[in-house]
């Protein structure tokens, strides 16, 4: 793999990564939670029916704006 080919990846890795946490930074401040604990819900670490459903509607409405 080039340097540049890597390089890349990371950078969108880095764009990922902070989607997600921009995504359980919005969630955690809608319910009154902490971030972290969004966090450990979408990795299935924790349980949260309100966190999942508001983890699903945030990620059907993700879907709904690329799919446009």
């Amino acid at each position: 793999m080039s340097a540049e080919n890597t390089t890349v990846k990371l950078q969108k890795l880095r764009n990922y990564i902070q989607s997600l946490c921009g995504l359980y930074s919005r969630i955690a401040r809608r319910l009154g939670v902490d971030r972290t604990y969004v966090s450990k819900v979408a990795k299935g670490e924790r349980r949260s029916e309100e966190i999942e459903a508001a983890l699903i509607r945030e990620f059907d409405r993700s879907q709904e704006k690329s799919s446009s």
